[in-house]
């Protein structure tokens, strides 16, 4: 069950899916600080996921969770 207010996401899809001149395009907003992503935390590989997981569940750290995987 996903609480209200919650969502679940992912992305499976490649770099390249996002053409290029859109990506240029968000760039200088990002680098001027207009454009931003609130990151609550990021977690790093998958031997953090439990720990992502209770944090979510908790509701104690509020905003995105972020889970990067190493190739």
């Amino acid at each position: 069950m996903i609480p209200v207010g919650a969502r679940l996401t992912s992305y499976a899809g490649q770099a390249t899916d996002l053409p290029a001149d859109v990506f240029a395009r968000q760039l200088p907003a990002i680098a001027e600080g207009r454009l931003r992503f609130p990151v609550a935390k990021v977690y790093r590989g998958l031997e953090e996921v439990r720990e992502a997981h209770a944090d979510i569940e908790s509701g104690t750290i509020l905003s995105k969770h972020a889970v990067v995987l190493e190739d």
